[in-house]
C-alpha cells in the first residue's frame, strides 16, 4: 500500500458586490478608470479548496509589445502555485500482449483491448524481470486496436518497437496496492508503479520514498535490502530503481527503507503532458527464504522547490 503526502488547497465561494467608479485626479496626474470592488472574502476556503475570489474585475488580460508586457487586473500575478502528485501501480490481472509501441507516435497496438479504457493509465513493459524496460502513459483514445496515450514517461529512448518474446506485455495501472504475486527463486519479480507530477513552480519540486519498515512477514522475518546497486537473481534481495527523465539516480537498485530517499526531481514548471517517472518494485528470494505473506507501507510524499 502506498500513501501520497502533500499538500492540497480546496474551496468555496460566497459573494456579494457593489461598484463605485470615479476619475481620480491630482496636480501631475490623472486616472480615467478605476473601480472599488466590495464584498466576497479574499480567501475563500473548505475542507478540500482554497480559492482567491474578485468581483467585477474591469479590462483584464495581458498586453505586449517589443519589449514589455502588461499583465492587468486586480489579480494578474496573484495566483496560486499548483502541485499535484498521481501515482499509480500495475495490475498483474490486466496483462495484455501488444504487437508494436510507437514511442514518438504515443500508439501501442493490442490484439484485443478489453482491459484499457479512456483515462486509464497503462504500462508498457519489455522483457519483464530485473533488466526490464517500461513507459507509462494516460489512455485519451482507442481506436480498434490502437491505444494513444498522452505522452509516454520512462524509458522512451530504449524501447523496441515490437516485442521480442512473451515478457512483453500492456497493463492498466490502477490502485494503490502493488504486489509480486506468488514469489519463486528461479524468477525475477518486478511490479511496476508511476508517479506523476504536475507543477506550475518555477523552482521545481522533489519526490521522496519511504517505507514504515523493511519488507517483513506477518511474524516479523525480514527480506534482505539490496546492498550492491543490483538486484540479483539467486540471492535473497529487495530494492527499486527508477526510469525516466526525471528519475533520481536512475536504473541503480537502491534500498526501500525506512530512510527517505529521492527518486524524482524537477527543476522548473512542467508542460502537459505530466513528468511521469517509473519506480520498479524487484524482489528476489531464495530457498532458504521463510515462507510467509511479506509486505510493508510505503510512502510517496511531494515539496515544492524554493
Amino acid at each position: 500500500m502506498k500513501r501520497i503526502l502533500f499538500p492540497v488547497f480546496l474551496g468555496t465561494l460566497l459573494l456579494s458586490a457593489g461598484t463605485v467608479f470615479a476619475a481620480m485626479t491630482s496636480t501631475n496626474f490623472k486616472i480615467q478608470w478605476d473601480n472599488t470592488n466590495e464584498g466576497g472574502s479574499d480567501v475563500g476556503v473548505s475542507a478540500n479548496f482554497s480559492l482567491l475570489d474578485t468581483v467585477g474585475d474591469l479590462a483584464t488580460g495581458t498586453s505586449t509589445s517589443a519589449n514589455f508586457k502588461i499583465s492587468a487586473g486586480y489579480r494578474a500575478e496573484d495566483t496560486v502555485p499548483t502541485l499535484s502528485l498521481v501515482t499509480k501501480t500495475q495490475d498483474l490481472s490486466t496483462q495484455t500482449f501488444y504487437t508494436d509501441v510507437d514511442v514518438l507516435n504515443k500508439t501501442v497496438t493490442v490484439p484485443l483491448p478489453g482491459a484499457f479504457s479512456v483515462g486509464d493509465y497503462m504500462a508498457v513493459v519489455e522483457n519483464r524481470g530485473f533488466s526490464e524496460k517500461v513507459v507509462v502513459g494516460r489512455i485519451i483514445s482507442i481506436v480498434g486496436t490502437t491505444i494513444t496515450v498522452d505522452g509516454f514517461g520512462g524509458a522512451t529512448g530504449s524501447m523496441s518497437a515490437h516485442p521480442n518474446d512473451g515478457h512483453d506485455s500492456v497493463y492498466r495501472l490502477s490502485g494503490n496496492s502493488a504486489g509480486f504475486g506468488t514469489i519463486s527463486p528461479t524468477t525475477p519479480n518486478t511490479s511496476v508503479t508511476m508517479a506523476s507530477v504536475r507543477s506550475s513552480l518555477g523552482g521545481g519540486y522533489t519526490v521522496y520514498l519511504q517505507a514504515d519498515k523493511i519488507l517483513q512477514s506477518l511474524i516479523g522475518q525480514q527480506i534482505a535490502t539490496v546492498a550492491d546497486g543490483q538486484v540479483t537473481l539467486g540471492f535473497e534481495e529487495y530494492g527499486a530503481s527508477t526510469t525516466g527523465t526525471r528519475a533520481y539516480q536512475p536504473d541503480i537498485d537502491l534500498g526501500v527503507t525506512t530512510t527517505q530517499r529521492i527518486v524524482q526531481t524537477g527543476t522548473s514548471a512542467n508542460a502537459s503532458p505530466a513528468d511521469r517517472v517509473v519506480i520498479i518494485y524487484k524482489l528476489a528470494i531464495t530457498k532458504a527464504t521463510n515462507p510467509g505473506t511479506y509486505s510493508h507501507n510505503v510512502f510517496y510524499t511531494l515539496t515544492a522547490n524554493y
